[in-house]
């Protein structure tokens, strides 16, 4: 995200004591394994709650509400997205293909004449060599 997104999740993450930086590289070696880590492999929903809920005040609550609403639909736009994308892409390789087949199937005939062509060259070759 943009540098002030990456700020506002360090902020939160600092006041909820989860970690600061951006989350770790998928698989990377150093693979997160805090639970409290919303990248985490390993995180805890459940014990995130809790410590949020026990720890919060009313208005930090809602302002998380309203930021974890944010990036939901955020990352929901990406998701939809990425599936027009990858949809737009198919369409695009499927009438790729149906265009390299009508090439394909059009050749068939040229080839033919072609092979006719050749078969009457061979043919007058072997005359010629027989009369000389």
């Amino acid at each position: 995200g943009t540098p002030q997104k990456a700020r506002a999740r360090d902020l939160l993450r600092k006041h909820y004591g989860l970690g600061l930086g951006p989350p770790p590289p998928l698989g990377g070696a150093k693979s997160s394994q805090d639970p409290m880590d919303f990248d985490s492999p390993v995180f805890d929903a459940r014990a995130y709650y809790e410590q949020l809920i026990t720890t919060s005040s009313l208005p930090t609550l809602l302002k998380t509400e309203n930021d974890l609403l944010t990036e939901i639909r955020q990352l929901d736009s990406e998701r939809q997205s990425l599936v027009y994308n990858h949809h737009h892409e198919l369409i695009a390789a499927s009438d790729t293909i149906a265009a390299m087949k009508s090439r394909a199937e059009n050749l068939d005939a040229d080839l033919d004449l072609l092979r006719a062509a050749f078969s009457e060259i061979s043919r007058l070759s072997a005359e010629i060599a027989v009369e000389h």
